[in-house]
C-alpha cells in the first residue's frame, strides 16, 4: 500500500507540474485573439520591444504572484483542516480572510507601506480566527465552527462596509476591486516578497506534518504520543494566519482555494499530512493560475475579479462536500 501511495504521489506531482506549466504558458502568451504573444516569435527572438515589456513587467509578475497566492492558501487550508480535524475549515469560511481584509484595508487607507499592511492583515486574521474558535467552543464540530466563522465574517464584513462608505471616490473603486481579489497589481517588489515568503511558510507548515497527523486522532491522543499539542497547534494556527494574511494584503479576497486544493489532493492520495502538505501547494498554485487566466479571458477586453471565479467554482464545491458528508456534519 505504501508503494502504491508513493507511486500515486509521484503521478499526481507530475500531473500538477504539467498543469502548472501549461497554465502558466497560457497566462503568459495567451492567444492572438486575446492580445497574446506568439510563442514562435518569442522563441525566435522577433518579439517587439513593447511585447517584451508586456511579458516581463506585467504578465510574468502576475503569474508568479498567482502561483504564490494559491500555494499559500492551499498550504494554510490543508494545515487548518488537519489542525481542527474539520474538512470544511477553509481560511475564508472561518473568519481569517475577513479579519485580514479589514485590517489590510485600514492600513491601506492610512497609507502604510506593504510590510506594515501585511503585518496588519496578519493581526486581523489571527484575531478573527481566535474569535471564531471562542464562539464555536469546539473545533471538531463542523456545523458550530462554520456558523461561528459566518458570524465573525459578518461582523468584520459590516465593519469593512462601514469603512468603504467613508472613503473618497478616488479610493473607493481601488479598494472595492482589490477586495474582490485580483492579481492585476502585481509588481516586482511585491512579487519578490511573496517569492521569499511563500516557500518559507509552506516549508514551516510542512514541518508540522507529524503533529497534524497525530491531531487527526484527537488532541488527547496526540498528547499521549508525546506532542506538545498546545504549543504546536498554536504554531500551526499562527503560520496559517500569516500565510492567508500575506495573500489578502497582496491580492485581496481570493476564496475557496484553501478548501478545494487540499480536497483534490486528498481524493487522489489520501489524507496523510506529509503528502498533502507537499502537493496541496502545487494544486493551489494551479487553481489560482487557472482562475486568473479565466478572469482575464472570459469577457476580454474587460477583466473579472479573480475572487468571482474562485467563488463561482468554490461555493458549489463546498455545497457538494456538505451534501456528500451530511451525516458526518450533523450537529
Amino acid at each position: 500500500m505504501c508503494l502504491a501511495s508513493n507511486r500515486g504521489s509521484r503521478a499526481l506531482t507530475a500531473l500538477f507540474c504539467l498543469g502548472l506549466i501549461l497554465t502558466a504558458l497560457a497566462s503568459l502568451f495567451d492567444s492572438p485573439a486575446t492580445g497574446g504573444i506568439h510563442v514562435g516569435d518569442w522563441l525566435s527572438g522577433r518579439v517587439p520591444p513593447i511585447e517584451h515589456e508586456l511579458l516581463w513587467q506585467l504578465r510574468l509578475p502576475r503569474v508568479l504572484l498567482a502561483f504564490c497566492a494559491g500555494a499559500l492558501l492551499a498550504s494554510a487550508g490543508a494545515a487548518i483542516q488537519a489542525r481542527f480535524h474539520n474538512p470544511l475549515a477553509e481560511p475564508g469560511l472561518i473568519g481569517i480572510n475577513g479579519g485580514a481584509a479589514l485590517a489590510a484595508a485600514l492600513a491601506l487607507q492610512l497609507g502604510l507601506p506593504t510590510p506594515l499592511v501585511s503585518l496588519s492583515a496578519f493581526g486581523g486574521g489571527l484575531l478573527a480566527l481566535s474569535l471564531t474558535r471562542l464562539m464555536s467552543r469546539s473545533t471538531r464540530n463542523a456545523a458550530r465552527l462554520i456558523l461561528a466563522g459566518v458570524a465573525v465574517n459578518a461582523v468584520f464584513g459590516s465593519l469593512l462596509t462601514l469603512l468603504i462608505c467613508t472613503l473618497p471616490d478616488g479610493s473607493l473603486r481601488t479598494i472595492t476591486f482589490w477586495l474582490m481579489g485580483s492579481f492585476a497589481q502585481a509588481e516586482w517588489p511585491l512579487v519578490r516578497l511573496c517569492l521569499l515568503a511563500a516557500p518559507v511558510l509552506c516549508l514551516l507548515l510542512y514541518r508540522e506534518w507529524r503533529l497534524l497527523n497525530a491531531l487527526q486522532l484527537g488532541e488527547e491522543a496526540a498528547w499521549h504520543m508525546g506532542f506538545n499539542v498546545r504549543r504546536g497547534a498554536w504554531r500551526v494556527v499562527v503560520l496559517s494566519a500569516l500565510a492567508c494574511s500575506l495573500v489578502v494584503s497582496s491580492c485581496g479576497m481570493v476564496g475557496f482555494i484553501g478548501l478545494m486544493a487540499p480536497h483534490l489532493v486528498r481524493q487522489c492520495i489520501g489524507g496523510h499530512s506529509r503528502r498533502l502538505l507537499l502537493l496541496a501547494p502545487l494544486a493551489g498554485g494551479w487553481l489560482a493560475l487557472g482562475a486568473d487566466w479565466l478572469a482575464r479571458s472570459a469577457i476580454y477586453p474587460a477583466e473579472l475579479p479573480v475572487g468571482v471565479i474562485t467563488s463561482l467554482t468554490g461555493a458549489p464545491f463546498f455545497l457538494w462536500l456538505l451534501w456528500r458528508n451530511k451525516a458526518d456534519y450533523d450537529a
